[in-house]
């Protein structure tokens, strides 16, 4: 029996994310779609969470290391915070290339030939070859990677973690996301498609659930990828870009998934976490 929910689990989550999504979005009012993360999002957290208890990938990843509290409030008040900004700021910026489009392809540069389906899988590619590089970037980068280094310091891996990121580097990674959404013309349920997809595919990697997701690493960045991203090991963790889709990495030889073992340590060799909010804020990090 644990060994059908090992294999069965990841699958049922993804694909059935994915029909709820497209059965649920198209029929809401674009009035009501501000609920329609909170309505998937909330049981999905509760489920995950009591999945984490019950067969954990570590056991002492569950153990609080006084981390709790300052990343609950990042993944769940500063990363949506920094989205809605995003959201709100971004069209203003582009205003003239946006008006352009709306000119030329009134239903979007990929809505107006395609159906939804295959918008999706088009415009989901498109955002994480975005993501994927603005990703990289902030590994290679010293002044970016001061901000994201606070989202690897974490010496564990699970879902309140998830959103765990300073502002500023929350912010980037929104607009990685979002500016494609926005110059492609993409509409409001199409983006809210793919965004609660990416939210929900967000909480997958970080589980500290013993899943196996089997052929499916190879198409999403699963858990069993993501971990990897977070080991202390530096020539581990520069690897694995990708935010839902695997395959980006896979197209520039970042893939890594070696099956055969498991992630010993967490973190960023050489730092020290900050545990408290405003202590990395103002301090990105601290050295050992």
């Amino acid at each position: 029996m644990y060994k059908v929910f090992q294999y069965s689990f990841y699958p049922v989550a993804i694909f059935g994310l994915l029909g709820i999504l497209f059965t649920l979005v198209p029929r809401v009012p674009d009035v009501y779609l501000l609920w329609v993360p909170v309505v998937i999002l909330a049981p999905a957290i509760l489920m995950i969470a009591i999945l984490e208890r019950f067969v954990p990938y570590r056991k002492d990843w569950n153990e609080s290391r006084n981390d709790f509290g300052t990343d609950l409030i990042r993944t769940l008040v500063l990363l949506p915070f920094a989205n809605k900004l995003c959201e709100f700021l971004l069209p203003f910026a582009l205003y003239v290339p946006l008006s352009w489009i709306a000119q030329k392809m009134p239903g979007g540069l990929i809505e107006s030939h395609f159906n939804i389906y295959w918008s999706f899988l088009f415009t989901l590619l498109f955002c994480e070859f975005c993501f994927y590089w603005l990703h990289k970037i902030t590994h290679e980068w010293p002044s970016l990677w001061r901000l994201h280094e606070i989202h690897h310091a974490a010496e564990r891996v699970y879902w309140a973690n998830s959103g765990r990121f300073h502002f500023f580097d929350a912010v980037l990674g929104s607009i990685a996301y979002l500016l494609p959404l926005i110059v492609l013309g993409t509409s409001v349920k199409l983006a809210m498609i793919i965004l609660v997809f990416a939210g929900v595919t967000g909480f997958l990697e970080h589980v500290n659930i013993n899943f196996k997701a089997g052929y499916l690493n190879y198409i999403f960045n699963s858990a069993e990828l993501h971990r990897w991203h977070h080991s202390e090991k530096e020539k581990e963790s520069n690897n694995n870009f990708g935010r839902v889709l695997i395959i980006w990495d896979i197209a520039f030889g970042t893939f890594f998934w070696p099956n055969e073992r498991e992630v010993k340590i967490a973190g960023v060799e050489g730092t020290k976490d900050p545990k408290g909010f405003l202590t990395q804020f103002l301090f990105p990090f601290r050295k050992k």
